[in-house]
């Protein structure tokens, strides 16, 4: 045997498994197709030489009580997001500052907000129908949409807030991942960001090369898996031309990335069905650098191109923006001119000076953003049916049991899948 145990991919789940491992004793290897560890998570410097920020996944909130012990505990620390002190709103193509909507909407506004209020909260309490006998599952955001019948000026907020939550076209990924989202603040949308309270410091990709290091697990970068075989009393792993043997491996890896490993014997027909749907996570992430806007300011669209900005910080004099849009027909966030365009929409006063971005949907070892549910499909994503085959155990903030979707959710996955393994001796 190479190793006790053998993990796929060097994220935080991947991270999470092997330090666990290592503390019951096991001998791991960890193998990653990157050249990095860290999975979605990757800071890098701004333009190159610019301040270190998150390109990938970035906040976590409160009750993330795992990746808070494992921050210091790896010698990390946490930078408190900045609150929120101007909120604007693009609407009728002019910059307000008095509210989501005109005067005429707000009756059929604030009645929007009360039912996705209400739906939330029941669909947090496991309900698939609110007291009207409407679905609150198996439908697309789109629908959802149609279904509350409110102004464009509420819409465009919602889909703003989608960006961030949902992340992906709205005819397709389900309306419970905006209602889930919701439900974190009493069921109101604006209330999501009074939950991303802190970032990693010096970046979420750091913390899980630590780990990895504190683990003492053999790290092999920048070399793909394409297969995992399961034999009588072991597993291997094939990379390249090389055959990795261990007692059992856990493929630490997203829904999305998974098609690219083919597995002997096939996975069980409801993990084949989740991984021929993939998910939807189509949003982009970019940072703008801009002089004249003031830090705190959080400006959502009109419904299209970049919808979501916040002005997180300030380095040398500039304030970097975090904005937020989706990865769909007519959105060009490698494009400096669209970039800056849109932007000049949110920060009409500003000067926008650049910007710079990471492509994950084209990413080949992403695939997509974080993970957002296909309507109807919802099934495929619980933790229930990513549960061990045999040797081969699965762990993925995508299918975590508890915090799915967040870096926590990926730590509580990795730890998970290394309990369920440590009975190969």
């Amino acid at each position: 045997m190479d190793a006790d145990v053998i993990v796929v991919g060097a994220g935080l789940a991947g991270a999470a498994a092997a330090l666990k491992l290592s503390k019951a004793g096991k001998r791991v290897r960890v193998i990653e197709a990157r050249d990095r560890c860290g999975g979605r998570g990757y800071a890098k410097a701004y333009a190159g030489d610019g301040p270190q920020l998150e390109f990938g996944g970035a906040w976590i909130t409160p009750w993330h009580d795992r990746l808070r012990a494992l921050v210091p505990e790896h010698g990390l620390s946490l930078r408190p997001r900045a609150p929120v002190t101007n909120r604007l709103w693009l609407r009728d193509g002019v910059l307000q500052g008095n509210g989501a909507a005109s005067p005429d909407d707000v009756t059929a506004h604030e009645r929007a907000i009360a039912r996705v209020a209400v739906d939330s909260i029941l669909l947090k309490k496991g309900l698939t129908e609110n007291e009207k006998g409407e679905a609150l599952t198996g439908l697309s955001f789109a629908a959802y949409l149609d279904r509350l019948g409110c102004p464009k000026s509420t819409r465009d907020l919602f889909s703003a807030w989608w960006t961030v939550s949902g992340n992906g076209d709205h005819h397709k990924v389900a309306a419970s991942e905006f209602l889930a989202s919701c439900s974190y603040d009493n069921g109101l949308a604006e209330g999501m960001i009074r939950f991303w309270s802190d970032t990693v410091v010096p970046g979420m990709g750091v913390l899980a090369e630590r780990m990895i290091a504190a683990s003492g697990a053999e790290l092999i970068l920048d070399d793909p898996v394409t297969q995992v075989v399961q034999e009588s009393g072991h597993v291997e792993v094939i990379a390249g031309a090389w055959r990795h043997r261990a007692k059992a491996c856990i493929v630490a890896l997203g829904i999305n990335q998974m098609p690219a490993i083919g597995f002997t014997p096939w996975l069980s027909d409801s993990k084949t069905a989740a991984l021929a749907a993939g998910h939807g996570g189509r949003s982009f992430k970019l940072w703008l650098r801009a002089e004249g806007v003031p830090v705190g300011t959080l400006v959502t669209g009109d419904g299209s191109g970049i919808e979501f900005a916040f002005a997180e910080r300030t380095e040398n004099g500039t304030t970097y923006i975090v904005a937020f849009g989706l990865m769909q027909e007519g959105n060009h966030p490698a494009d400096p001119a669209w970039v800056k365009a849109e932007a000049a929409k949110l920060f009409p006063n500003a000067r926008i000076i650049s910007h710079d971005w990471h492509d994950w949907v084209d990413d080949p070892f992403a695939r997509g953003t974080w993970v957002a549910a296909l309507a109807g499909h919802e099934a495929g994503y619980e933790s229930s049916n990513w549960q061990p085959e045999g040797r081969i155990a699965f762990a993925s903030s995508d299918y975590a049991r508890e915090q799915a979707g967040w870096f926590e959710g990926a730590v509580i996955s990795g730890e998970d899948a290394a309990e369920a393994v440590l009975v190969f001796r």
